[in-house]
């Protein structure tokens, strides 16, 4: 408070000079005067953090009969990853997955088996890696054989981004234009630029 009463002490014993505002060029907007969406914007790096969910849809049909292990196929971003009102990555961006197993369907009744992995969307030359992937089962059935392949899956290859799988009269498929949940799998930094 003492601090507070000396400031104004003096600004009562000191005349202040008087404020002006230097005018602004023929022509030449203050960024105050602009409509927000024409202010310049700060720029600078923006991480998307690690495990930040990811919608993508599958381009490609999958099944474990025609699909092979190491086989590449694309993704597609459905919704963009923004921060506030800056979008980061758009709608739309491409990127790959992979098929990390594949079985047919056995002669005794054993249901075919997909396990896919999504790996990265493409930003600007750059790769936003990806892991978790998970489909979107339908029924009590399917969510079922899902949770068990997931529990096979872990047991061999705990390391490897899982995945889900529908079943279609003893064959694994995924058609395409599936949806699936991955997430990032590490941060992932983004230089911004001033508009």
């Amino acid at each position: 408070m003492m601090i507070r009463l000396v400031a104004v002490a003096a600004a009562l014993v000191t005349p202040a000079a008087p404020l002006t505002v230097p005018a602004a060029e023929p022509g030449i907007q203050s960024p105050s005067a602009m409509p927000p969406q024409l202010r310049p914007t700060v720029s600078g790096p923006i991480t998307i953090p690690a495990l930040t969910a990811v919608e993508i849809s599958i381009e490609a049909d999958l099944g474990s009969k025609t699909s092979k292990v190491g086989e590449t196929f694309p993704i597609v971003l459905r919704r963009a990853l923004a921060v506030g009102d800056r979008i980061l990555v758009p709608a739309g961006s491409t990127g790959q997955g992979e098929v990390v197993w594949a079985k047919r369907s056995g002669m005794g009744g054993s249901a075919g088996e997909l396990v896919l992995a999504a790996r990265f969307l493409d930003v600007g030359g750059r790769r936003l890696k990806l892991r978790s992937l998970n489909l979107a089962p339908v029924g009590r059935d399917r969510i079922r054989d899902v949770n068990n392949l997931m529990l096979a899956t872990n047991s061999v290859a705990a390391p490897l981004a899982l995945v889900g799988f529908f079943i279609k009269g003893g064959q694994s498929v995924v058609p395409q234009g599936t949806v699936a949940m991955a997430k990032t799998a590490e941060d992932f930094e983004i230089e911004t630029i001033a508009r």
